[in-house]
């Protein structure tokens, strides 16, 4: 992958020297899990429909593990919010999940939320935004931004970290792009402290990121290529939606705060990481981009996946770090 020379690009944890880690993706790859996005936009979304139905839809957690909180966003969408106490603490993260923007959570990303704020000493607020089976993408980036406003009626914003997987990790730098477009009409929404996108995807659309994503489209066991092309039709569904939401690896990031991007250099959406990179350095943004040699897509939340937990970890401590420092009471 060409990088800028300006660019900062660091070694992430890789597993492998896990001998599980390569039975189990050799299992997955076998298991032809991304052939269920492969095929035409109906297709697709009729796949993607099954697979809801069966246990990916929002369901209030009743174990004791943690305090749960329903905000209705919208007065029509769920967020939960997850305290390990009773008493909310005055740090954040804003963790949205991924699933190509047609697949809903299932109840592990629950789990995933309390292991993170157990691990952060953080309240977790977790979006249940809406499908691009029924809405547009700038739908989701909408409801996603009415739970940061309402998250900043109780926290500070520089204390609210932005994490997102996947797809999740597209919306949280949609989000930054949405910002600035509100600030530049009249609005002063304030940025959040940091930003935690986890294998980000965009749309392709320049020359680099179609021979890129054609060329590491081999190696990934989880997304095809050709989904990346599918989703525009997917996301707009029917509607213009501006370029800059679409292929998000040239969005607008001006003011966005320190933001470490994390890809595994054996999968598809790797191809858009020296597109962010650059759209960062042209907004003057830092950022960082953190590659697992050899990894799949989202090893660096995965931490039940033999040889991935290092990396979780190291995830784990940038915001246990940064809130450290940064964070005011």
């Amino acid at each position: 992958m060409r990088f800028d020379k300006q660019d900062k690009v660091v070694k992430a944890p890789d597993a492998l020297n896990n001998p599980l880690y390569r039975v189990t993706k050799a299992v997955v790859k076998a298991a032809k899990i991304r052939n269920s996005l492969i095929g035409t936009k109906e297709e697709v979304l009729t796949k993607a429909a099954k697979m809801n139905a069966k246990n990916r839809h929002f369901i209030m957690p009743t174990d004791n593990k943690a305090h749960y909180t329903d905000h209705l966003i919208q007065g029509q969408y769920h967020c939960i919010e997850v305290d390990i106490e009773k008493k909310r603490r005055d740090k954040a993260i804003l963790f949205v999940f991924g699933g190509g923007m047609i697949l809903g959570s299932d109840k592990g990303d629950v789990g995933l939320s309390r292991k993170i704020a157990e691990t952060t000493n953080s309240d977790v607020w977790f979006p249940y935004y809406p499908l691009c089976h029924e809405h547009d993408m700038l739908e989701n980036v909408q409801m996603i931004f009415e739970c940061y406003t309402k998250m900043l009626t109780f926290y500070k914003p520089e204390n609210i970290v932005f994490l997102g997987f996947s797809s999740g990790g597209a919306l949280i730098l949609d989000l930054i792009t949405y910002i600035n477009e509100l600030n530049d009409n009249g609005r002063n929404i304030p940025m959040p402290g940091m930003l935690i996108p986890i294998s980000p995807g965009s749309v392709p659309v320049i020359d680099a990121e179609n021979t890129a994503i054609k060329a590491l489209d081999k190696r990934d066991i989880m997304i095809p290529a050709a989904y990346m092309y599918t989703a525009r039709e997917i996301m707009c569904h029917g509607r213009e939606i501006p370029e800059k939401y679409l292929a998000t690896a040239h969005g607008d990031f001006r003011r966005a705060p320190m933001t470490h991007f994390y890809y595994g250099s054996a999968e598809t959406l790797y191809a858009f990481a020296p597109s962010y990179a650059e759209s960062f350095r042209k907004a003057g943004a830092k950022c960082m981009i953190h590659v697992g040699k050899g990894m799949h897509h989202c090893f660096a939340l995965q931490y039940f996946i033999p040889g991935c937990k290092p990396a979780f970890n190291e995830v784990m401590e940038l915001i246990n770090e940064f809130l450290r420092k940064g964070a005011k009471p």
